[in-house]
């Protein structure tokens, strides 16, 4: 045998060492998928945030009869824990697909939290989020502070407009501030529903975890496609375009992290395709009616094209100051060019 090919079983043997180690000492683990969204369901409701859910309908044990493990992925326990997306998927008791979405990724509630504590002098082990007017407060001043990704609202600081967005959602208060800070996905697939909007389906809310209907594969999925069906596919995303800039209620919503991976597209019985936009985290929401807007009839922001080695570039400020942008349409036709 030769030296070459022991050094590598020797190397083999101690990473099978390492993992026996690794597995040995982790603490015990739920044993399904459900058990992992029940309990991290009861640590949102009961002990993060009691007061964002002061609805008693909010059932935690009640996913045990209503999702169950999604056999065609084995690993969905292990992508449901560690993967940094937080997507994994299950199945309701009539067989159809969910997708799982952990919304609060990286611990963003904790740190949020801690953070408004902070500005209160209260110590992390005493920190509890509370529906007062002071914490409603500095999480509104957060969440208009925000500029750089997630959901920036627009006119920037512009408090009239943040509330008149707070009043279209039937959640609590503090649940809404907390969702536009960290993931405002839920937010706005409430807002969508019944409006013909190409987005998920929300199932179920529990906690800082949202049920949303399987829309499909991937975009990417569909490159190699015949030419008629992406023909098909690219009038279906164009046609999205002109809906989230009309937006609902006089908002407009920019979508700023349009990619393939962001876009789900599913084959109809009749033959259609129907697209799906499945992450909505990163969004420019614009009040159209603030009266800071440049309010000329023809004002428009029409965006062109920024170098940008692998990213869609654009200026805030810009979607910002006027009425309408053409953001949305000019990042499906490049999307498409590309």
């Amino acid at each position: 045998m030769s030296s070459g090919y022991q050094r590598i079983l020797i190397n083999l043997h101690i990473l099978a060492l390492l993992f026996c180690v690794i597995f040995e000492f982790q603490p015990k683990e739920p044993e399904s998928l459900v058990e992992l969204l029940v309990n991290q369901c009861e640590y949102d409701t009961q002990h993060l945030c009691p007061e964002c859910f002061a609805s008693p309908t909010v059932n935690c044990g009640h996913l045990v009869n209503f999702v169950t493990n999604d056999p065609s992925n084995p690993w969905n326990q292990l992508t449901c824990r560690y993967n940094p997306h937080g997507v994994s998927y299950g199945l309701l008791g009539s067989g159809q697909k969910v997708v799982i979405k952990k919304l609060n990724k990286n611990r963003a509630v904790e740190a949020l939290r801690d953070a408004v504590c902070d500005e209160f002098g209260i110590t992390h082990p005493n920190c509890k989020f509370k529906s007062d007017e002071n914490t409603l407060k500095v999480l509104q001043r957060k969440v208009l502070e925000q500029e750089l990704e997630g959901c920036i609202i627009c006119p920037f600081k512009d408090e009239k407009a943040l509330n008149r967005l707070l009043n279209q959602f039937k959640s609590t208060e503090l649940l809404k501030l907390i969702l536009l800070k960290v993931n405002v996905q839920p937010l706005l697939l409430e807002l969508f529903d019944g409006d013909g909007f190409p987005v998920p389906k929300v199932i179920f809310q529990a906690g800082f975890q949202l049920f949303e209907s399987f829309d499909g594969d991937a975009l990417v999925n569909f490159y190699d496609s015949s030419l008629n069906t992406r023909l098909r596919i690219a009038k279906e995303l164009i046609q999205a375009s002109f809906l989230f800039t009309e937006g609902v209620n006089g908002f407009r919503f920019y979508l700023t992290d349009i990619n393939p991976d962001n876009i789900a597209v599913q084959k109809q019985p009749s033959g259609s395709f129907q697209v799906s936009f499945i992450d909505l985290d990163n969004v420019i929401i614009l009040d159209s009616q603030s009266k800071r807007l440049d309010s000329r009839s023809k004002a428009r922001h029409i965006h062109s094209r920024i170098p940008c080695d692998g990213c869609f570039a654009y200026v805030q400020e810009d979607l910002c100051s006027y009425q309408h942008s053409d953001i949305n349409q000019f990042a499906i036709c490049q999307l498409l060019y590309e």
